[in-house]
């Protein structure tokens, strides 16, 4: 197994995949009014207005659908241990023992996993965050 030392590319990644499921995604399910936190692990496969019309919060509404999909795709790709850590995380809102229990991992393993999962996240989901970057 090879070290598990990040590069500083690397940790920025980890950093903004990071700060996209703990900020960005629960903004995300609320302006796309769906829900993730009952996804099921087998079932995985730049508009600015200050107006608050219909058609602006539509736009929103379907930006945001959209984002979570890229979001469901860019995880439908990451090997099968690296998605559940994830979605079992983040979306699920489990604490790191409920997480090594379900899954029959140590804590710590869990934790090395996971910050291969955001890595590898944040590159499938590359296009995505930068444009969430640019929204901001």
């Amino acid at each position: 197994m090879g070290s598990t030392t990040l590069s500083i590319d690397d940790k920025v990644t980890v950093k903004r995949v990071r700060a996209f499921f703990t900020d960005d995604l629960p903004k995300l399910q609320l302006l796309a009014h769906v829900r993730l936190s009952s996804v099921s692990l087998d079932a995985l496969p730049a508009h600015h207005s200050n107006e608050n019309t219909a058609m602006d919060k539509m736009t929103r509404q379907v930006q945001a659908q959209m984002y979570i999909e890229d979001m469901v795709e860019a995880l439908s790709v990451l090997p099968d241990i690296e998605r559940k850590v994830i979605v079992l995380k983040y979306i699920q809102g489990l604490q790191w023992f409920a997480v090594s229990d379900r899954l029959h991992l140590s804590v710590r393993r869990l934790q090395e996993i996971m910050q291969k999962a955001l890595n590898d996240f944040g590159l499938a989901y590359d296009e995505t965050l930068r444009l969430l970057d640019a929204a901001d």
